[in-house]
């Protein structure tokens, strides 16, 4: 776990939600969702790994139609992968593949 990679991938993802909530209110509703653990995350509070069901606000992409926001929806992965442990090894071996192909 990376506290740095936290901080910045909250700061991130906030000024996105930022961006997207006065557009679309699902948007808004994730970014009141996520907005404690933002907080948390920015002011590098997050001490240890949260497990991947408590990351708030995942269903919105795939239930409320967040999903065509392909950028929200990457820098809020990104979040999620920094705020759960980081990248397993195996993800870091098949990105490492993807980009050298």
């Amino acid at each position: 776990m990376n506290i740095d990679k936290i901080e910045i991938s909250a700061k991130i993802l906030e000024e996105k939600l930022k961006e997207y909530a006065g557009k679309d209110v699902q948007a808004a509703r994730l970014y009141d969702d996520l907005k404690p653990l933002l907080e948390l995350a920015k002011s590098r509070k997050i001490l240890s790994p949260l497990e991947v069901g408590e990351v708030p606000g995942r269903y919105r992409f795939t239930e409320n139609g967040l999903q065509k926001y392909s950028d929200l929806e990457h820098v809020y992965a990104v979040f999620s992968i920094e705020i759960t442990g980081g990248e397993p090894p195996i993800l870091k071996v098949l990105n490492a593949r993807r980009n050298r192909d």
